[in-house]
């Protein structure tokens, strides 16, 4: 039977830790920033596009009792 009071490092804990040596060195972000009097609006046209539903995955179907 394992010791509850074990004192390993649980695997992510340690994963990540191997992932970055030296957290100072990361560098993350740029410079880039929109402004707002560039920005566009888009026709509703083009915003009809979207991820539809699988058709048949029966979430919806009705069930009779």
């Amino acid at each position: 039977m394992k010791n509850k009071n074990s004192k390993k490092k649980p695997f992510f804990a340690s994963f990540l830790e191997k992932q970055v040596k030296d957290p100072e060195t990361v560098k993350g972000g740029s410079g880039i920033i929109t402004i707002p009097e560039r920005d566009t609006v888009t026709k509703p046209t083009l915003d009809l596009a979207q991820t539809q539903k699988y058709p048949s995955d029966g979430d919806d179907d009705v069930q009779s009792v």
